[in-house]
């Protein structure tokens, strides 16, 4: 085992923030770069101390952030998971003084939380784990985890007790820390159990009285709570797993609803899961989309519509959990309490878990539906309570767009003409928006250029990068205040700054404010260089205050020397980035070698006065492609479905 924390070429250029090609090329440049201390001839691993002393040397990074050196020294040991754990159960203890052959690493989580405090600490280190290579798979968005909350609890008590029978992070469960007060997992990766529980517990919306246990082992095999019942059980159980105990567990008491096929181990998890709720008690589980359908699941699926267990199915879209290339199914099942027999199936589709409207309509539905399941008002394309009779036929098919009329929307004429007389306007406006550039004088382009290293040299604008890696910026919403972040996602898509940064981390050394006047430049030149030559932003009052994300250079001109719009029309221009670039199909940019034109003022002015009107036209001009293609949708909508006819 390692005795000190060591990095790899990649960690290397993750921590100073260029390409893998820049190390390679540092290594065979200078003499004095650290020598391999591991790993192999293919893939050296270096000291982190040398490494972190030789970049400060060489003027490359300020400093290595207290949580990177710390992740640093939880990755060099191979059982991450286990020492991650140490760290959390440590950090709950109230960071005693530290013993043991770890204990340089419980000391560093102590003095941190003495600063930004444990739940904040350990969210941010949870992260870096859910995103190592140590990491069992990938974490459940907070949309998500939020719906699946609002579904258990949604037209009756919140759930005290909850249950998750096959837990992987535990994300699910992070959607009761508020409200629960007994937490139960299991999982079948025996170092995680122990990580999950203080997980949850370090989570700082988590009561301190909350019973949290994750138990080890296989849920269906080896089930850590026989007898127990909970008032909700939630889950992402294993999907198409042939090896889920068929045979073994062929006369086991939980089949209510018949014997699991050997090819439907998600209907074995459904019937485990009911098994462990209490009557009337509910079931949110992730599906597959195949399981709706397949015939070798019709009867069970019969039996669970017959017997009233199964009460709606949700359509998601792909991306809202793993595995993120399918659009999982959500089943939403109660266990029978022997009251009045539902008559009813709520189906709906979800197109956007991020947009709030849609989720609020949603959860609305199903509130709604649970008062009055045939009283449900259906919209089309969105949700419809569905009659049993309906359903039971020889398919028995759950899928939620099969059982939902499609969509129109039958404002489509009133739409069509506001997106008309909008882009009419819009192509009205254009010529005006044309800059007029006469031909330049010949010789007027052999100017006189300059790097913007050389620039930064004189005073005449300021360089800056964020953090190699920012606090939360992913699935997991940061603990406490947060503070807007610009990211390159915002960039290429032309909106204001959509991330968010944990207030405790958003300091000016780590992660540098946007003025405005800010010239922010992405790091990256992909294949699509018009994407290169949009991203390039002048900032205004919408960034403002915000924090510069990850990828990011910021330029503050000295406006006294350099004026903010002349720089970012020359830098749009994606032959002076590829000048400046290194790598193949994607370049990473060195800003510091791009050159700027060197013109007195009043001419900066100029070409920057028609940088910017050239800017408002090709914007203009994309917007009103897209308005176009609006309404040529829009056109085909009404006209097929009866709502618009032709002229005449």
């Amino acid at each position: 085992m390692p005795t000190s924390p060591q990095v790899t070429a990649a960690e290397i250029a993750r921590i100073a923030g260029v390409g893998r090609a820049a190390v390679s090329n540092w290594r065979r440049r200078f003499d004095d770069f650290p020598r391999p201390v591991g790993g192999s001839d293919a893939s050296p691993t270096f000291a982190l101390a040398d490494v972190e002393g030789w970049l400060r040397a060489q003027g490359k990074i300020a400093e290595v952030a207290p949580e990177e050196r710390l992740w640093r020294l939880i990755a060099a040991d191979g059982d991450v998971a286990d020492r991650l754990a140490d760290i959390g159960e440590y950090l709950l203890a109230g960071a005693p003084a530290p013993v043991g052959p770890h204990a340089d690493r419980l000391r560093a989580a102590g003095d941190l939380a003495a600063t930004r405090g444990a739940p904040a600490v350990f969210a941010d280190l949870y992260a870096r784990f859910a995103e190592s290579p140590a990491s069992p798979g990938g974490a459940t968005p907070a949309a998500t985890v939020a719906l699946i909350a609002e579904l258990a609890g949604a037209g009756r008590e919140k759930p005290v007790t909850v249950f998750n029978p096959a837990t992987t992070h535990g994300d699910l469960l992070l959607g009761f820390v508020r409200s629960a007060r007994t937490l139960r997992g299991q999982t079948e990766a025996p170092a995680l159990a122990r990580l999950i529980r203080v997980r949850l517990a370090l989570h700082p919306d988590a009561a301190p009285d909350t019973d949290i246990a994750i138990a080890e082992g296989d849920g269906l095999r080896a089930d850590a709570w026989p007898g127990a019942r909970f008032d909700a059980v939630v889950g992402n159980p294993p999907f198409n797993d042939r090896n889920w105990g068929h045979d073994e567990l062929a006369y086991d008491q939980r089949w209510e609803y018949g014997l699991p096929p050997r090819t439907e181990s998600e209907l074995a998890w459904v019937q485990h899961a009911l098994g462990h709720t209490e009557a009337g008690g509910r079931v949110v589980l992730l599906m597959p989309p195949a399981v709706a359908a397949r015939g070798s699941g019709r009867r069970i699926r019969a039996e669970l519509l017959r017997r009233g267990a199964l009460r709606a199915v949700f359509g998601l879209p792909a991306g809202a959990a793993p595995p993120f290339g399918v659009a999982l199914h959500l089943w939403i099942l109660e266990r029978p309490s022997g009251e009045r027999m539902p008559s009813h199936v709520l189906f709906a589709e979800l197109d956007d878990l991020a947009d709030p409207v849609a989720a609020d309509t949603a959860l609305r539905a199903w509130r709604d539906f649970r008062a009055d399941p045939a009283g449900l008002a259906e919209i089309p394309g969105r949700h419809r309570a569905v009659p049993l009779i309906e359903l039971l036929d020889d398919n028995v098919d759950l899928t939620p767009a099969h059982n939902l009329p499609a969509q129109t929307d039958a404002n489509v004429a009133e739409r069509v003409q506001d997106t008309r007389a909008r882009l009419l306007a819009l192509l009205a406006r254009l010529p005006h928006l044309v800059p007029a550039v006469p031909a330049a004088e010949e010789g007027a382009g052999t100017w006189r250029s300059v790097a913007l290293a050389d620039l930064a040299r004189t005073g005449a604008v300021t360089l800056y990068r964020s953090a190699s890696r920012p606090g939360r910026v992913g699935h997991e919403t940061p603990p406490g205040p947060t503070v807007p972040m610009l990211t390159t996602a915002d960039l290429a898509a032309a909106v204001p700054p959509s991330g968010r940064l944990s207030a405790a981390e958003a300091d000016e050394a780590q992660h540098p404010r946007i003025h405005a006047g800010d010239v922010i430049v992405p790091t990256l030149l992909g294949g699509d260089e018009h994407g290169w030559a949009s991203a390039v932003r002048v900032a205004g009052s919408a960034e403002q205050d915000a924090v510069l994300g990850p990828n990011l250079h910021l330029l503050r001109p000295d406006p006294a020397a350099l004026d903010p719009w002349f720089l970012a029309g020359f830098l749009t221009d994606p032959a002076h980035a590829r000048r400046a670039g290194y790598g193949s199909s994607i370049v990473r940019v060195d800003v510091r070698r791009i050159e700027i034109p060197l013109l007195p003022p009043e001419r900066q002015r100029a070409y920057g006065e028609t940088f910017r009107a050239l800017r408002m036209f090709v914007t203009d001009l994309r917007g009103a492609a897209a308005l176009g293609e609006d309404l040529g949708r829009g056109l085909l909508e009404g006209l097929t479905a009866g709502l618009l006819r032709p002229p005449g």
